[in-house]
């Protein structure tokens, strides 16, 4: 369930009645969160202890992962297409394995200290008898999402994080695991369980469709719009036209559960014949009429399917050319000068075989930029590798970037695996956040270009590569290799053409760039409204195109048929217009004291929402400032 936000002083409250007497008044806290007190409780759970740490090794967690191989190729791209959607806010998304631990994370843990970011890595486990009452171990015993903020968690040493978990389900019922976003408890969270929600329900859909045999599969729903969404209701069926497999969403749809329906005939569900759609469905996949054995009437559409084994081969290709390139280079020139004298540049050199580099703060669209040169170039068709040498596992980096043979060590994949270089050959190979690699891997990495050949681990003979190269960065390297950081040879090995992108602040094109946005999200005719155009025009997109990008789409989301307008702007969003607005007016903000603070905080019984408003400051500078005077 969706909890609500809790009201601190409520929530405190509840929270100490509870531990001194073991009484949660009605309305303190939600019911799943006081069962899971309980159990913490019942555990011989103290909430003042240090968390307990179970970490798997590095073998471990590869023969875990390798287990979970078919979750984590469908979860990573829509963890990545989530991950773009928050990556203006301190968060981390993870995925989890049924027993809690953590498979794959990735995002911005910079909120945390040393030891809360170690317990948001691949191998740490979030069950809750480890760990108390969170989002990921709550929420895989209450078998719901749930949301867990702040004081909400058993242990106190978790009140730093607001988490928001949800299960992955597969077609009958059973858990495969968990999506979490784990976030500064600071932050905002009015929007974050419904887009892990959607997150999750695509992951779902995407398990589904590759987990099963057919010969077509019917994508349907009561309002054609929806058809080819997270909410279409899939159902798989062979080549004698009997089901084979019904994703929850169409059970819902159809009021049927999975074992009611296995093995019916199509003709058995509806009064259609499926010869009929599939003539329809050849037609530029048009979306048609049907009607249901109970005379419900739905909107669907036929998709021939490849054999099984067929299609985990093309995803397995696929997972290194990720998702379909939404933009070209012609679709990024919407109207800056800056930009496009930098389109123009790349299209000189872009088959000529210089690296190239680009530089740009985070978020002004260097990944998307990088995809559309290999778009562009005779390489194309090869594969497309993307490696963001940030987010790259410790202990796993070199495994994940050169491959390892069979019997490299303890739980390595039979027959071995390849790297993301040798996964490149042919095509290109896209370096993001080059300047957080390690110094070791540099001189390997440099070693690989210079002769054009890999070595997996665990092998003594090198393979030769082909591809690309490409690098992104939002630092600046030619200071890292002056301070020792980076290395001077590859640094001149990657920039044989240096391009800089521009922050959004900078940019002449915004319009532009907002009707591209509208257009890649199938929504090219949405309006408007006027007071939010002025918004966007004076504020400060601190996040750049990605943070335009994700406020779209989630305003989208909220908007549905309306226009958007300024109730569909995300709180979090809104604030750095205000925080702005609060730095341009640093002068009166000296005047704010501890002691007006602390005057402020015992006024008010410790009530951070109130006593912002009182100070006329948005929560996020309240908390700045209470930091920065040593007052939290």
């Amino acid at each position: 369930m969706q909890n609500p936000a809790p009201d601190e002083t409520l929530l405190l409250n509840a929270r100490s009645e509870f531990l001194a007497h073991g009484v949660v008044e009605s309305g303190g806290v939600s019911k799943e969160i006081e069962r899971s007190w309980r159990r913490c409780v019942e555990n011989g759970m103290e909430a003042g202890t240090q968390v307990r740490t179970e970490i798997l090794t590095r073998q471990e967690l590869l023969v875990k992962q390798e287990a979970h191989q078919l979750l984590l190729s469908q979860a990573r791209p829509e963890m990545e297409s989530l991950n773009e959607q928050i990556s203006h806010t301190r968060s981390v998304i993870v995925l989890t394995d049924p027993q809690g631990f953590i498979l794959h994370s990735q995002g911005n843990s910079e909120f945390l200290d040393d030891a809360q970011r170690v317990a948001l890595i691949p191998g740490s486990s979030w069950q809750e008898s480890l760990r108390g009452t969170n989002a990921i171990g709550t929420a895989l015993v209450e078998r719901s999402a749930m949301t867990v903020q702040g004081a909400e968690h058993f242990l106190e040493r978790n009140h730093v994080l607001a988490c928001s978990a949800v299960p992955i389900l597969s077609a009958r019922n059973q858990v495969m695991g968990t999506l979490d976003v784990s976030t500064d408890a600071s932050m905002p969270q009015q929007h974050t369980l419904a887009l892990v929600r959607m997150s999750a329900q695509m992951i779902e859909n995407r398990l589904f469709t590759a987990s099963h045999e057919g010969a077509y599969s019917l994508h349907f729903h009561a309002r054609p719009e929806f058809i080819g969404t997270l909410w279409e209701g899939i159902a798989i069926f062979d080549e004698r036209h009997r089901l084979v497999a019904l994703n929850r969403s169409g059970q819902f749809q159809l009021g049927m559960t999975h074992e009611e329906m296995e093995d019916s005939l199509f003709s058995e569900l509806f009064a259609s014949r499926p010869e009929t759609l599939m003539q329809a469905s050849q037609a530029n996949s048009m979306i048609t009429p049907l009607y249901t054995a109970r005379e419900a009437r739905l909107y669907a559409r036929i998709e021939l399917r490849q054999p099984l084994a067929a299609r985990n081969a093309r995803v397995s290709s696929a997972s290194a050319s990720k998702r379909h390139c939404p933009a070209s280079l012609q679709m990024l020139n919407t109207g800056d000068p800056r930009v496009a004298r930098v389109i123009s540049q790349v299209e000189l050199v872009v088959n000529q075989d210089i690296p190239i580099l680009i530089e740009g703060e985070t978020g002004a669209g260097k990944e998307l930029f990088a995809r559309a040169i290999h778009e562009a170039s005779d390489r194309s068709q090869g594969p497309w590798v993307a490696v963001n040498c940030a987010a790259l596992p410790e202990g796993l980096i070199e495994a994940e970037l050169f491959g390892y043979e069979e019997g490299a060590f303890t739980g390595a994949r039979r027959k071995g695996s390849p790297g993301k270089l040798e996964q490149a050959d042919g095509g290109t190979l896209f370096l993001d956040e080059i300047g957080d690699m390690p110094l070791a891997l540099q001189a390997r990495l440099l070693r690989v270009l210079q002769e054009r050949s890999v070595t997996p681990l665990g092998s003594t003979k090198s393979k030769p590569v082909n591809f690309a190269l490409l690098s992104a960065t939002n630092q600046k390297l030619r200071e890292k290799v002056e301070s020792g950081e980076f290395r001077r040879d590859l640094y001149y090995r990657l920039n044989g053409l240096t391009v800089t992108l521009p922050a959004l602040r900078q940019r002449q094109d915004l319009p532009g760039l907002v009707k591209t946005i509208l257009h890649t999200e199938n929504a090219a005719g949405k309006a408007i409204d006027q007071d939010v155009t002025t918004l966007f025009k004076a504020h400060p997109w601190p996040g750049n195109i990605r943070q335009l990008h994700n406020v779209l789409r989630t305003a989208l989301a909220l908007s549905g048929t309306a226009p958007i307008s300024m109730m569909h702007l995300t709180q979090d969003f809104l604030d750095d217009m205000e925080n702005a607005a609060e730095d341009d007016a640093a002068p009166s903000l000296t005047s704010l004291t501890a002691e007006a603070i602390k005057a402020a905080m015992q006024a008010h019984a410790g009530n951070v929402s109130a006593v912002a408003r009182q100070l006329g400051i948005s929560r996020n500078t309240l908390y700045r400032r209470m930091r920065a005077m040593n007052l939290v």
